[in-house]
């Protein structure tokens, strides 16, 4: 083998972002929460090659005797039909654009490319890895948070978000909406969760869990209310 191909190869073998574009790259300087930021560089994740191998930690059935349930149902007046439409349409950026949670960027398994919050246009869709950033104790604490949606039903009316293997929680959290007999829909937010710390998982997961997804239905409420 001639010489200046073992060394191409040995490059190859000791760098392996080596010869990847910077669209193949996830671009902190594009991230403006700290949070996100030292998440992705613990997850160890760079190149869209990493993030298509991360997998998720979503709930099933016979993990159940682990799994802690937290529960809370909205109503939008509206029919199901508007509602799905908006839910399942819905751009990630307007999805969580409130004080309490923001989003930051996504990465589509499916297009293999990097979505930052200045751009992101399109609505959520299976595949899609969400970066969102938490802010917690009025602003005391931030954390990263990430998972993958999952699901998206138009049949069964129904999303479903897992969260990451590797992440603090485990588990999934799955949107159902259901025709009221007056016209207007109810959507019911079931999540499981578990992280191994019976005290985070009984004290401060709920506390924070519901005012965080309360904020995430009511951009949701008020987009199509106002319409």
């Amino acid at each position: 083998m001639p010489r200046f191909i073992s060394v191409f190869l040995f490059c190859l073998a000791l760098y392996p972002g080596y010869g990847q574009s910077p669209e193949d790259q996830v671009d902190l300087s594009k991230i403006p929460q700290r949070s996100i930021r030292d998440l992705v560089q613990q997850e160890r994740v760079h190149s869209a090659t990493d993030f298509q191998a991360l997998n998720t930690s979503c709930y099933r059935q016979e993990d159940s005797t682990h799994y802690r349930l937290h529960l809370k149902t909205y109503h939008v007046k509206a029919g199901i039909e508007e509602v799905w439409k908006k839910y399942s349409s819905v751009t990630p950026r307007e999805a969580w654009s409130g004080d309490k949670v923001k989003f930051a960027f996504l990465f589509s398994k499916i297009q293999n490319r990097f979505v930052y919050a200045d751009n992101a246009a399109e609505p959520m869709e299976c595949g899609n890895i969400i970066y969102v950033n938490l802010r917690l104790l009025k602003g005391l604490k931030n954390l990263g948070v990430a998972f993958e949606v999952t699901d998206k039903d138009p049949v069964k009316k129904q999303i479903r978000f897992c969260y990451l293997k590797d992440g603090i929680s485990k588990g999934s959290q799955e949107i159902r909406f259901t025709p009221e007999p007056d016209g207007s829909t109810l959507i019911t937010h079931e999540t499981h969760y578990y992280s191994g710390s019976p005290f985070r998982d009984r004290n401060l997961y709920p506390r924070f869990h519901e005012k965080l997804v309360g904020e995430f239905h009511e951009n949701l409420r008020r987009l199509i209310e106002d319409m």
